[in-house]
Protein backbone atom coordinates (compact mmCIF):
# COMPACT_ATOMS: atom_id res chain seq x y z
CA UNK A 1 0.00 0.00 0.00
CA UNK A 2 0.60 3.70 -0.75
CA UNK A 3 0.91 6.49 1.80
CA UNK A 4 -2.41 8.29 1.22
CA UNK A 5 -4.46 5.02 -0.04
CA UNK A 6 -7.78 4.84 1.25
CA UNK A 7 -8.24 1.67 3.09
CA UNK A 8 -12.35 2.36 4.63
CA UNK A 9 -14.40 4.45 5.90
CA UNK A 10 -16.16 4.34 9.01
CA UNK A 11 -18.82 6.23 11.23
CA UNK A 12 -17.74 8.98 12.70
CA UNK A 13 -20.36 8.64 16.54
CA UNK A 14 -18.52 4.86 15.94
CA UNK A 15 -15.08 6.29 15.69
CA UNK A 16 -15.63 8.64 19.01
CA UNK A 17 -16.84 5.74 21.06
CA UNK A 18 -14.60 3.52 20.05
CA UNK A 19 -11.33 5.73 20.90
CA UNK A 20 -12.72 6.88 24.32
CA UNK A 21 -12.70 3.23 25.09
CA UNK A 22 -9.52 2.12 27.46
CA UNK A 23 -6.70 0.32 25.73
CA UNK A 24 -8.67 0.84 22.19
CA UNK A 25 -9.95 -2.41 22.22
CA UNK A 26 -12.65 -2.12 19.79
CA UNK A 27 -10.74 -0.43 17.48
CA UNK A 28 -8.61 -3.25 17.36
CA UNK A 29 -12.02 -5.58 16.50
CA UNK A 30 -13.02 -2.59 13.78
CA UNK A 31 -9.39 -3.19 12.20
CA UNK A 32 -9.64 -7.03 12.56
CA UNK A 33 -13.09 -7.18 10.81
CA UNK A 34 -11.48 -5.36 8.16
CA UNK A 35 -8.55 -7.25 7.46
CA UNK A 36 -6.09 -4.83 8.93
CA UNK A 37 -4.79 -6.22 12.19
CA UNK A 38 -3.25 -3.95 14.85
CA UNK A 39 -1.05 -4.73 17.35
CA UNK A 40 -1.55 -3.69 21.11
CA UNK A 41 1.15 -0.89 20.70
CA UNK A 42 -1.03 1.76 19.79
CA UNK A 43 -1.06 5.76 20.09
CA UNK A 44 -3.87 7.64 18.44
CA UNK A 45 -3.74 11.44 18.67
CA UNK A 46 -6.04 14.28 16.96
CA UNK A 47 -4.42 16.83 15.02
CA UNK A 48 -5.70 20.41 14.48
CA UNK A 49 -9.51 20.81 15.81
CA UNK A 50 -10.87 16.80 15.89
CA UNK A 51 -10.81 17.02 12.28
CA UNK A 52 -8.03 14.46 11.35
CA UNK A 53 -5.86 12.23 14.10
CA UNK A 54 -3.00 9.72 13.72
CA UNK A 55 -3.46 6.14 14.81
CA UNK A 56 0.61 4.92 15.40
CA UNK A 57 0.93 1.40 15.38
CA UNK A 58 4.67 0.39 16.95
CA UNK A 59 4.92 -3.10 16.99
CA UNK A 60 3.51 -3.30 13.18
CA UNK A 61 5.45 0.46 12.43
CA UNK A 62 2.21 1.60 10.59
CA UNK A 63 0.69 5.09 10.73
CA UNK A 64 -2.95 5.21 9.39
CA UNK A 65 -4.22 8.78 8.95
CA UNK A 66 -7.68 9.66 10.00
CA UNK A 67 -9.75 12.05 8.54
CA UNK A 68 -13.33 13.50 9.13
CA UNK A 69 -14.85 13.79 6.15
CA UNK A 70 -18.69 14.82 6.89
CA UNK A 71 -20.53 14.67 10.25
CA UNK A 72 -20.95 11.49 9.81
CA UNK A 73 -18.30 10.13 8.09
CA UNK A 74 -14.53 9.32 8.62
CA UNK A 75 -11.64 7.86 6.25
CA UNK A 76 -8.89 6.08 7.18
CA UNK A 77 -5.60 5.66 4.60
CA UNK A 78 -2.16 4.26 4.94
CA UNK A 79 0.23 6.97 6.94
CA UNK A 80 3.58 7.49 6.07
CA UNK A 81 5.87 4.56 6.40
CA UNK A 82 7.78 4.48 9.65
CA UNK A 83 10.37 1.81 8.23
CA UNK A 84 11.53 4.09 5.40
CA UNK A 85 11.18 7.60 7.56
CA UNK A 86 13.29 6.58 10.46
CA UNK A 87 13.14 9.90 11.42
CA UNK A 88 9.25 9.99 12.67
CA UNK A 89 8.16 9.47 16.34
CA UNK A 90 12.25 9.71 16.70
CA UNK A 91 12.24 13.30 18.90
CA UNK A 92 10.42 14.54 21.72
CA UNK A 93 8.98 17.64 19.53
CA UNK A 94 6.86 15.04 17.13
CA UNK A 95 6.15 12.27 20.40
CA UNK A 96 5.33 14.65 23.22
CA UNK A 97 2.09 16.06 21.14
CA UNK A 98 0.80 12.91 20.52
CA UNK A 99 1.36 11.83 24.77
CA UNK A 100 -0.01 15.31 25.46
CA UNK A 101 -2.85 15.07 23.56
CA UNK A 102 -3.83 11.57 22.55
CA UNK A 103 -5.13 8.47 24.36
CA UNK A 104 -2.98 5.10 23.79
CA UNK A 105 -2.99 1.22 24.83
CA UNK A 106 -0.75 -0.20 27.54
CA UNK A 107 2.07 -1.05 25.85
CA UNK A 108 1.71 1.56 22.81
CA UNK A 109 2.39 4.88 25.87
CA UNK A 110 5.49 2.80 26.95
CA UNK A 111 6.57 2.32 23.35
CA UNK A 112 5.69 5.79 22.84
CA UNK A 113 7.63 7.06 26.00
CA UNK A 114 11.00 4.51 25.23
CA UNK A 115 11.18 6.77 21.63
CA UNK A 116 11.28 9.87 23.77
CA UNK A 117 15.11 8.45 24.46
CA UNK A 118 15.39 11.03 27.35
CA UNK A 119 19.03 11.34 28.28
CA UNK A 120 19.35 12.82 31.60
CA UNK A 121 22.99 12.55 31.05
CA UNK A 122 25.35 15.52 33.21
CA UNK A 123 26.50 17.35 30.44
CA UNK A 124 22.64 18.25 29.64
CA UNK A 125 21.72 18.93 33.28
CA UNK A 126 24.60 21.45 33.64
CA UNK A 127 22.33 23.93 31.64
CA UNK A 128 19.69 23.79 34.05
CA UNK A 129 21.82 25.51 37.21
CA UNK A 130 21.31 28.49 35.08
CA UNK A 131 25.00 29.87 36.37
CA UNK A 132 24.56 33.04 34.00
CA UNK A 133 22.01 34.33 36.71
CA UNK A 134 23.97 33.56 39.39
CA UNK A 135 25.36 37.23 39.90
CA UNK A 136 21.36 38.43 39.96
CA UNK A 137 20.73 35.23 42.56
CA UNK A 138 18.21 33.73 40.18
CA UNK A 139 20.29 30.79 39.34
CA UNK A 140 18.89 27.57 40.05
CA UNK A 141 21.62 25.63 41.62
CA UNK A 142 19.53 25.53 44.96
CA UNK A 143 17.62 23.13 43.60
CA UNK A 144 19.73 21.38 40.86
CA UNK A 145 20.56 18.43 43.11
CA UNK A 146 17.46 17.47 43.52
CA UNK A 147 16.77 18.08 39.31
CA UNK A 148 19.61 16.00 39.53
CA UNK A 149 18.41 12.90 41.03
CA UNK A 150 14.51 12.89 39.95
CA UNK A 151 16.08 13.27 35.80
CA UNK A 152 18.27 10.47 36.78
CA UNK A 153 15.64 8.24 37.89
CA UNK A 154 13.41 8.84 35.39
CA UNK A 155 16.29 7.97 32.61
CA UNK A 156 16.68 4.76 34.55
CA UNK A 157 13.44 4.03 34.35
CA UNK A 158 13.14 4.48 30.79
CA UNK A 159 16.24 2.93 30.53
CA UNK A 160 14.77 -0.31 31.91
CA UNK A 161 14.31 -3.39 29.01
CA UNK A 162 10.38 -2.92 27.61
CA UNK A 163 9.41 -6.22 29.24
CA UNK A 164 10.00 -4.89 32.79
CA UNK A 165 8.30 -1.69 32.07
CA UNK A 166 5.45 -3.92 30.45
CA UNK A 167 5.06 -5.39 33.80
CA UNK A 168 4.40 -2.31 35.49
CA UNK A 169 0.63 -1.54 36.13
CA UNK A 170 -1.47 0.91 34.92
CA UNK A 171 -1.24 3.43 37.25
CA UNK A 172 2.81 3.67 37.32
CA UNK A 173 2.61 3.84 33.80
CA UNK A 174 0.04 6.65 33.48
CA UNK A 175 2.11 8.57 36.24
CA UNK A 176 5.45 8.12 34.62
CA UNK A 177 3.91 9.79 31.53
CA UNK A 178 2.54 12.53 33.22
CA UNK A 179 6.25 12.97 35.09
CA UNK A 180 8.28 13.02 31.78
CA UNK A 181 5.59 15.45 30.00
CA UNK A 182 6.10 17.65 33.82
CA UNK A 183 10.00 17.10 33.27
CA UNK A 184 9.73 18.84 29.84
CA UNK A 185 7.53 21.67 30.95
CA UNK A 186 9.84 21.90 33.84
CA UNK A 187 13.14 22.06 31.32
CA UNK A 188 11.93 24.06 28.94
CA UNK A 189 10.32 26.73 32.33
CA UNK A 190 13.79 26.87 33.42
CA UNK A 191 15.90 27.32 30.26
CA UNK A 192 13.01 30.42 29.16
CA UNK A 193 13.54 32.14 32.50
CA UNK A 194 14.23 35.61 32.73
CA UNK A 195 14.12 36.23 28.99
CA UNK A 196 11.80 39.31 28.73
CA UNK A 197 10.98 39.58 32.38
CA UNK A 198 10.81 42.70 34.35
CA UNK A 199 12.90 43.22 37.69
CA UNK A 200 9.76 44.02 39.54
CA UNK A 201 8.22 40.40 38.46
CA UNK A 202 11.46 37.95 38.09
CA UNK A 203 12.05 37.18 41.47
CA UNK A 204 8.60 36.39 42.19
CA UNK A 205 8.45 34.49 39.76
CA UNK A 206 11.95 32.42 40.43
CA UNK A 207 10.50 31.81 44.08
CA UNK A 208 7.51 30.22 42.53
CA UNK A 209 9.82 28.27 39.85
CA UNK A 210 11.70 27.14 42.67
CA UNK A 211 9.26 26.05 44.80
CA UNK A 212 7.65 24.24 41.56
CA UNK A 213 10.59 22.51 40.61
CA UNK A 214 10.94 21.17 44.72
CA UNK A 215 6.71 20.01 44.47
CA UNK A 216 7.84 18.17 41.08
CA UNK A 217 11.00 16.39 42.47
CA UNK A 218 9.05 15.14 45.57
CA UNK A 219 6.31 14.01 44.13
CA UNK A 220 8.45 11.92 41.30
CA UNK A 221 10.64 10.06 43.88
CA UNK A 222 7.28 9.61 46.09
CA UNK A 223 5.17 8.33 43.45
CA UNK A 224 7.96 6.08 41.28
CA UNK A 225 10.56 5.09 43.78
CA UNK A 226 9.12 1.91 44.00
CA UNK A 227 8.34 1.16 40.62
CA UNK A 228 12.32 2.25 40.42
CA UNK A 229 13.64 0.00 42.73
CA UNK A 230 11.00 -2.92 40.87
CA UNK A 231 12.23 -2.21 37.24
CA UNK A 232 15.97 -2.44 39.01
CA UNK A 233 15.49 -5.84 40.04
CA UNK A 234 13.85 -6.90 37.53
CA UNK A 235 16.94 -5.25 35.64
CA UNK A 236 19.08 -7.07 37.98
CA UNK A 237 17.10 -10.53 37.27
CA UNK A 238 17.15 -9.88 33.64
CA UNK A 239 21.10 -9.63 33.74
CA UNK A 240 21.49 -11.90 35.84
CA UNK A 241 19.43 -14.58 33.19
CA UNK A 242 21.59 -13.65 30.44
CA UNK A 243 24.61 -14.16 32.21
CA UNK A 244 22.99 -17.62 32.90
CA UNK A 245 22.35 -18.08 29.25
CA UNK A 246 25.83 -17.04 28.14
CA UNK A 247 27.24 -19.34 31.05
CA UNK A 248 25.21 -21.60 29.77
CA UNK A 249 26.09 -20.99 26.38
CA UNK A 250 29.49 -21.04 26.64
CA UNK A 251 29.36 -24.15 28.94
CA UNK A 252 27.51 -26.07 25.69
CA UNK A 253 30.69 -24.59 23.49
CA UNK A 254 33.16 -25.76 26.08
CA UNK A 255 31.53 -29.01 26.11
CA UNK A 256 31.31 -29.29 22.64
CA UNK A 257 34.86 -28.36 22.39
CA UNK A 258 36.31 -30.16 24.70
CA UNK A 259 33.98 -33.36 23.16
CA UNK A 260 35.70 -32.96 19.55
CA UNK A 261 38.90 -32.07 20.96
CA UNK A 262 38.36 -35.85 23.09
CA UNK A 263 37.43 -37.41 20.31
CA UNK A 264 40.61 -36.03 18.00
CA UNK A 265 42.77 -36.66 20.77
CA UNK A 266 41.49 -40.36 20.81
CA UNK A 267 41.47 -40.58 17.19
CA UNK A 268 45.11 -39.16 17.35
CA UNK A 269 45.98 -41.82 20.09
CA UNK A 270 44.38 -44.74 18.20
CA UNK A 271 46.49 -43.39 15.16
CA UNK A 272 49.31 -42.99 17.15
CA UNK A 273 49.40 -46.66 18.63
CA UNK A 274 48.53 -48.01 15.47
CA UNK A 275 51.56 -46.36 13.91
CA UNK A 276 53.47 -47.25 17.09
CA UNK A 277 52.53 -50.74 16.95
CA UNK A 278 53.70 -50.97 12.67
CA UNK A 279 56.54 -49.28 13.90
CA UNK A 280 58.12 -52.01 16.52
CA UNK A 281 56.80 -54.42 13.89
CA UNK A 282 59.47 -52.98 11.64
CA UNK A 283 61.62 -52.44 13.98
CA UNK A 284 61.55 -56.53 15.26
CA UNK A 285 61.54 -57.04 11.08
CA UNK A 286 64.63 -54.62 10.67
CA UNK A 287 66.08 -56.24 13.77
CA UNK A 288 65.18 -59.82 12.94
CA UNK A 289 67.37 -59.01 9.27
CA UNK A 290 70.42 -57.00 10.86
CA UNK A 291 70.59 -60.25 13.09
CA UNK A 292 70.25 -62.43 10.42
CA UNK A 293 72.58 -60.45 8.36
CA UNK A 294 75.07 -60.36 11.13
CA UNK A 295 74.72 -64.33 11.68
CA UNK A 296 74.90 -64.66 7.70
CA UNK A 297 78.36 -62.67 7.42
CA UNK A 298 80.48 -65.12 9.38
CA UNK A 299 78.89 -68.02 8.48
CA UNK A 300 79.47 -67.56 4.55
CA UNK A 301 83.08 -66.13 5.55
CA UNK A 302 83.62 -69.83 7.39
CA UNK A 303 82.12 -71.60 4.43
CA UNK A 304 85.06 -70.38 2.61
CA UNK A 305 87.17 -70.94 5.15
CA UNK A 306 86.29 -74.42 5.66
CA UNK A 307 86.21 -75.11 2.07
CA UNK A 308 89.41 -73.79 1.57
CA UNK A 309 91.01 -75.90 4.34
CA UNK A 310 89.07 -79.05 3.55
CA UNK A 311 90.93 -78.34 0.00
CA UNK A 312 94.17 -77.64 1.59
CA UNK A 313 93.92 -81.01 3.44
CA UNK A 314 92.40 -82.93 0.64
CA UNK A 315 95.88 -81.72 -1.36
CA UNK A 316 98.31 -82.81 1.79
CA UNK A 317 96.28 -86.11 2.40
CA UNK A 318 97.50 -86.68 -1.82
CA UNK A 319 100.68 -85.85 -1.14
CA UNK A 320 101.14 -87.93 1.61
CA UNK A 321 98.99 -91.04 0.10
CA UNK A 322 101.41 -90.88 -2.31
CA UNK A 323 104.60 -90.76 -0.33
CA UNK A 324 102.89 -93.32 1.57
CA UNK A 325 103.10 -95.39 -1.75
CA UNK A 326 106.37 -94.52 -2.40
CA UNK A 327 107.64 -95.66 0.74
CA UNK A 328 105.95 -98.67 0.62
CA UNK A 329 107.29 -99.45 -2.44
CA UNK A 330 110.93 -98.44 -0.99
CA UNK A 331 110.44 -100.76 2.08
CA UNK A 332 109.04 -103.95 -0.33
CA UNK A 333 112.61 -103.05 -2.19
CA UNK A 334 114.91 -103.11 0.71
CA UNK A 335 112.81 -105.50 2.44
CA UNK A 336 113.31 -108.02 -1.12
CA UNK A 337 116.94 -106.74 -1.27
CA UNK A 338 117.19 -108.35 2.53
CA UNK A 339 116.17 -111.71 1.80
CA UNK A 340 118.27 -112.04 -1.83
CA UNK A 341 121.25 -111.17 0.49
CA UNK A 342 120.05 -113.84 3.30
CA UNK A 343 119.30 -116.69 0.84
CA UNK A 344 123.09 -116.95 -0.60
CA UNK A 345 124.64 -116.49 2.49
CA UNK A 346 122.83 -118.79 5.15
CA UNK A 347 125.46 -120.82 6.05
CA UNK A 348 127.94 -118.10 6.25
CA UNK A 349 126.00 -115.97 9.79
CA UNK A 350 129.24 -113.88 10.86
CA UNK A 351 129.80 -112.04 7.04
CA UNK A 352 125.88 -111.86 6.48
CA UNK A 353 124.98 -110.01 9.76
CA UNK A 354 126.71 -107.09 9.69
CA UNK A 355 125.04 -106.23 6.08
CA UNK A 356 121.76 -107.82 7.61
CA UNK A 357 121.81 -105.03 10.58
CA UNK A 358 122.69 -102.61 8.07
CA UNK A 359 119.82 -103.03 5.72
CA UNK A 360 117.64 -103.79 8.88
CA UNK A 361 118.24 -100.60 10.06
CA UNK A 362 117.20 -98.96 6.78
CA UNK A 363 114.36 -101.15 6.96
CA UNK A 364 113.31 -99.90 10.41
CA UNK A 365 113.83 -96.25 9.37
CA UNK A 366 111.45 -96.92 6.44
CA UNK A 367 108.70 -98.32 8.91
CA UNK A 368 108.94 -95.28 10.98
CA UNK A 369 108.51 -93.15 7.76
CA UNK A 370 106.03 -95.19 6.68
CA UNK A 371 104.20 -95.27 9.46
CA UNK A 372 104.18 -91.49 10.27
CA UNK A 373 103.45 -91.33 6.36
CA UNK A 374 100.17 -93.07 6.63
CA UNK A 375 99.47 -91.38 10.34
CA UNK A 376 99.52 -88.14 7.94
CA UNK A 377 97.65 -89.41 5.70
CA UNK A 378 94.75 -90.61 7.71
CA UNK A 379 95.24 -86.98 9.63
CA UNK A 380 94.57 -85.18 6.58
CA UNK A 381 92.28 -86.90 5.35
CA UNK A 382 90.47 -86.75 9.16
CA UNK A 383 90.55 -83.18 8.70
CA UNK A 384 89.41 -83.03 5.11
CA UNK A 385 86.23 -85.05 5.75
CA UNK A 386 85.55 -82.54 8.87
CA UNK A 387 85.79 -79.65 7.30
CA UNK A 388 83.49 -81.04 4.38
CA UNK A 389 81.24 -81.75 6.80
CA UNK A 390 81.15 -78.77 8.26
CA UNK A 391 80.96 -76.51 5.52
CA UNK A 392 77.81 -78.66 4.17
CA UNK A 393 76.02 -77.80 7.59
CA UNK A 394 76.85 -73.82 6.92
CA UNK A 395 75.64 -74.87 3.53
CA UNK A 396 72.25 -76.18 4.25
CA UNK A 397 71.85 -73.62 7.71
CA UNK A 398 71.03 -70.64 5.40
CA UNK A 399 67.59 -72.07 4.25
CA UNK A 400 67.07 -73.18 7.43
CA UNK A 401 67.68 -69.83 9.16
CA UNK A 402 65.38 -67.92 6.65
CA UNK A 403 62.21 -70.09 7.08
CA UNK A 404 62.74 -69.73 11.11
CA UNK A 405 63.07 -65.88 11.04
CA UNK A 406 59.95 -64.70 12.92
CA UNK A 407 60.82 -67.86 15.38
CA UNK A 408 63.99 -66.87 17.30
CA UNK A 409 63.65 -69.94 19.48
CA UNK A 410 64.08 -72.30 16.72
CA UNK A 411 66.73 -69.97 14.81
CA UNK A 412 68.71 -70.33 18.10
CA UNK A 413 68.52 -73.79 18.37
CA UNK A 414 69.54 -74.47 14.70
CA UNK A 415 72.34 -71.99 14.98
CA UNK A 416 73.25 -74.48 18.44
CA UNK A 417 73.21 -77.16 16.24
CA UNK A 418 75.50 -75.65 13.18
CA UNK A 419 77.84 -74.59 16.11
CA UNK A 420 77.81 -78.26 17.43
CA UNK A 421 78.20 -79.68 13.82
CA UNK A 422 81.53 -77.18 13.46
CA UNK A 423 83.29 -77.59 16.91
CA UNK A 424 82.36 -81.41 17.86
CA UNK A 425 84.99 -84.17 16.87
CA UNK A 426 83.13 -85.88 14.80
CA UNK A 427 83.76 -89.48 13.33
CA UNK A 428 85.21 -89.49 10.05
CA UNK A 429 86.70 -93.32 10.17
CA UNK A 430 90.15 -92.22 9.59
CA UNK A 431 90.76 -92.01 13.33
CA UNK A 432 89.87 -93.93 16.21
CA UNK A 433 87.00 -93.59 18.48
CA UNK A 434 88.41 -93.04 21.73
CA UNK A 435 87.64 -88.73 21.94
CA UNK A 436 84.07 -88.18 23.01
CA UNK A 437 82.47 -85.79 20.45
CA UNK A 438 79.94 -84.25 23.40
CA UNK A 439 83.02 -84.19 25.83
CA UNK A 440 85.49 -82.27 23.72
CA UNK A 441 82.34 -79.82 22.31
CA UNK A 442 80.70 -79.11 25.89
CA UNK A 443 83.06 -76.23 26.69
CA UNK A 444 82.91 -74.25 23.22
CA UNK A 445 79.01 -75.17 23.27
CA UNK A 446 78.34 -73.94 26.87
CA UNK A 447 80.36 -70.03 25.80
CA UNK A 448 77.55 -70.47 22.72
CA UNK A 449 74.81 -70.54 24.73
CA UNK A 450 75.75 -67.90 27.21
CA UNK A 451 76.50 -65.54 23.95
CA UNK A 452 72.98 -66.74 22.44
CA UNK A 453 70.08 -64.82 24.51
CA UNK A 454 67.52 -67.51 25.22
CA UNK A 455 63.98 -67.50 25.79
CA UNK A 456 63.24 -66.74 28.92
CA UNK A 457 65.79 -63.87 28.76
CA UNK A 458 63.85 -62.59 25.83
CA UNK A 459 61.20 -62.94 27.84
CA UNK A 460 62.41 -61.02 30.97
CA UNK A 461 63.70 -57.84 28.29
Amino acid sequence: MTEGQLLFPLDYERFNEITQQDNLFKLREEFDTRNFPLSQSLLISPVGQNIRWLLVDFENKKIYDIRKESDTTVEISEGPDMEQQTDLLSDASSILPLLQEGRGTHIGIIDALKRLNLNFNTVNLENLKRSDLSVRKLDFESVYPDLEVTYKMLYEILAAPRTALISLSSKDVQQLKNHILQSHEMIKKIVDFGVGERDENIRDQHNSLLKEIRQFCERVKSTLLQAAAYLSSKTVEQLEDRLNAALTNVEERLNTTISTETEKLQKLGEEAEEKEQERQESFDQLKVQLENQLTEKPISKYKTTFNDQAKKHGKTAWVWLWTTVGLTLVSAGIFWWLLKDLVPAANDLPAVLPNLLAKGFFLSLIYLLLNRSIKNYTAEKHLEVINIHRQNALETVDPFLDATKENRETRDQILLAATKTIYDANQSGYLSTKTSGSDSASPVQQIIKEVMPSKSSGKDD
